[in-house]
């Protein structure tokens, strides 16, 4: 059942659990989402990157999404994962998302900071279009990044009094926080900034969105959650998951052709039995984060 995000997270806010966003990128991710969330009977939100479409046509990519979802009963979502700009956010509308985040604390480049007047003004041109269309925006100030300690955050974790005054100004659904997460794999464990998130939350009258959930120790997440936190991204550990698999089976493959060609035989090369071991891999990597964010038997 496809539904706006802001469903999704509005329940996830007030029943104290979150609602898993996962990247898919290619029709095994995205049958492994679908396959976790109907044996966990968890709703959830499928995501999708604007970089992702260097790498597929974004109208195949949801045309298998939306045939699949056709076959489910458990509510989700598609999102456009940090949308960097007012065109490509209206790209994605036009393809059908239900949900879209325009990250407007970079620019395009996503690497050079926007100033908050500038986050505001793309924000809010976006926010205006979508909800038109009845489509829940997410947005996020401050920049993720890995920190040591809050006392060595400086400027980069997200201020309360000026998340406060962004939603007010934007007028957003739900608000990405930077509160010591990071995209990618982590040196080390990582170091939460709890009584930040509790601060802003606590100034923020909408759900709060981790980015960055993987690697994240558990007991960190479900804190973070009781904070308020109602959606947690998930991109690497799903692609971790993919890749050591891959190999694993590549490699039995590789060991079958040897006992194959001693004995005269012929090979059979059949990819079929790389992805699928692959893609259940990733389905266990997905149920096991819905198991920690508390959204198993939700839907």
């Amino acid at each position: 059942m496809l539904v706006a995000s802001k469903e999704l997270v509005a329940s996830a806010r007030v029943g104290k659990y979150a609602v898993g966003a996962f990247n898919a990128v290619n029709m095994e991710s995205a049958q492994a989402i679908f396959a976790a969330a109907e044996k966990s009977r968890s709703p959830f939100i499928i995501q999708i990157t604007q970089t992702t479409l260097k790498y597929t046509e974004p109208e195949e990519l949801f045309a298998l999404i939306r045939a699949r979802g056709e076959r489910t009963s458990v509510p989700y979502a598609i999102h456009l994962d940090h949308g960097r700009s007012f065109e490509v956010c209206m790209k994605f509308l036009r393809l059908g998302v239900t949900s879209l985040m325009i990250d407007g604390s970079l620019q395009e480049d996503g690497k050079t900071p926007r100033s908050y007047e500038e986050n505001v003004d793309v924000t809010r041109r976006v926010r205006e279009a979508a909800h038109a269309m009845g489509v829940t925006v997410e947005a996020e100030i401050g920049r993720l990044g890995q920190i040591s300690g809050e006392e060595e955050a400086g400027d980069n974790l997200t201020r309360p009094a000026e998340a406060a005054r962004f939603v007010a100004d934007a007028g957003v659904d739900m608000l990405a926080v930077a509160i010591g997460t990071t995209h990618g794999l982590y040196k080390g464990t990582p170091h939460i900034a709890h009584e930040r998130l509790k601060a802003v939350a606590a100034e923020v009258p909408i759900p709060l969105v981790m980015h960055g959930g993987t690697g994240v120790p558990d007991d960190d997440v479900r804190r973070a959650i009781s904070l308020g936190i109602a959606k947690v991204n998930i991109d690497t550990q799903i692609r971790v998951a993919f890749y050591d698999t891959v190999i694993a089976q590549v490699h039995q493959v590789e060991k079958n052709f040897a006992e194959v060609d001693a004995s005269g035989g012929v090979r059979k090369y059949d990819i079929r039995k790389v992805l699928a071991p692959a893609r259940d891999a990733m389905c266990e990597a997905i149920k096991g984060r819905m198991s920690v964010f508390g959204s198993t038997g939700k839907a």
